[in-house]
């Protein structure tokens, strides 16, 4: 198999199913691993914004190979069951998760924290990855 030596970064259209929380930033496609970067606002209907985490068993799923990609890494949000309290409503925090390099190649992925999971869960699908629209870091 050719070795992935390219890196690249992709901005997905993504439409989020439970008040657009959180949105879905950045995917990066390395050799090493493949990151995916949030950002989150706190809720008003919380007094004090509420609390993120992120599930361990958090994965990556390629829908047509049903190939699954472990979550190894959270950067700047807790993993359950230790959580993150906002302080206010105006609260908000960016957060990565990092997975096993996937194959760079066009595809199509889901990111599911909890499957069969409430619309609160950090569940996207049908991600369309499309090498041409990635663009190629130096």
């Amino acid at each position: 198999m050719k070795t992935q030596k390219k890196k690249y970064i992709l901005h997905p259209k993504v439409i989020k199913s439970y008040h657009g929380n959180p949105d879905l930033l950045r995917i990066h496609l390395t050799p090493e691993y493949t990151k995916v970067d949030f950002g989150y606002v706190a809720k008003d209907i919380y007094i004090n914004g509420g609390w993120i985490r992120i599930a361990p068993e958090t994965f990556i799923e390629n829908t047509i190979t049903k190939q699954r990609y472990t979550l190894i890494n959270a950067e700047n949000i807790p993993l359950a069951p230790i959580h993150h309290y906002f302080e206010t409503k105006k609260d908000w925090r960016y957060f990565s998760l990092f997975f096993p390099s996937i194959p760079q190649k066009d595809c199509i992925i889901n990111i599911i924290e909890i499957e069969n999971g409430t619309p609160n869960d950090f569940n996207y699908y049908n991600i369309e990855i499309k090498m041409s629209d990635c663009i190629e870091l130096i």
